[in-house]
């Protein structure tokens, strides 16, 4: 069965209907010793009740005059160091409730999980990490996820933030080096500190950790 891309499109807007998305931006991709072209659906903080998804893409293989998919089939960004997984589906309805699935069920990696997360009350987070090591000289007020470009490579993925700490605007970005390498920068009053981690899961602790050592 042939399936369109406005059918696509028109599915990706039912699944995502009653959320709150930042972003969604589409391009397409020529393919090496090919006709066809790649379809890539990127989407930008995605919030909905009980679900939080900071970004993925959504990857089909579609023909030269963009009009239908050559296959059903899709590849969605599974994780931030550029992991990819393959979905098959019957018909646009079997799409449209494979694509509820993963983002309902969170089918991504670790780190994808961690971010998507932290981003649903980054400020509560961060002040509990406070409350917990008892350090009460500093309070984040509010946390603003603020990319300035919506399209980007997976290789040079980057997540900028404006962290508001006593009344100090502080400059945040983690972006990703290679496979396995994250770089946590900070601007902290025109100061530049690069932290090197090879995964998330001290997201909320090394953030806690700088703040609380530069703005003693």
């Amino acid at each position: 069965m042939e399936i369109t891309i406005k059918e696509i499109s028109e599915s990706i807007k039912n699944v995502f209907n009653d959320a709150n998305v930042l972003n969604t931006e589409s391009v397409y991709e020529h393919i090496d010793d090919s006709d066809n072209l790649k379809l890539i659906i990127f989407i930008n903080r995605l919030l909905q009740e009980k679900i939080s998804l900071l970004y993925t893409k959504l990857i089909f293989v579609v023909n030269s005059d963009k009009s239908k998919l050559i296959n059903n089939s899709f590849m969605y960004l599974y994780d931030i160091n550029c992991k990819y997984t393959n979905v098959d589906f019957n018909d646009i309805k079997d799409f449209e409730s494979k694509l509820k699935s993963i983002i309902k069920n969170k089918k991504f990696g670790d780190d994808l999980k961690i971010l998507s997360k932290f981003i649903e009350n980054p400020s509560f987070l961060i002040n509990a990490w406070f409350k917990d090591n008892r350090y009460n000289e500093l309070s984040v007020t509010n946390i603003k996820y603020d990319p300035k470009m919506y399209i980007m490579p997976c290789k040079s993925l980057s997540f900028p933030f404006e962290i508001n700490v006593n009344n100090t605007t502080i400059l945040f970005t983690l972006s990703k080096e290679k496979n396995d390498l994250y770089i946590f920068s900070f601007n902290i009053n025109n100061e530049i500190i690069n932290i090197e981690k090879s995964n998330l899961k001290t997201l909320v602790e090394t953030i806690g950790t700088t703040l609380k050592n530069k703005l003693k």
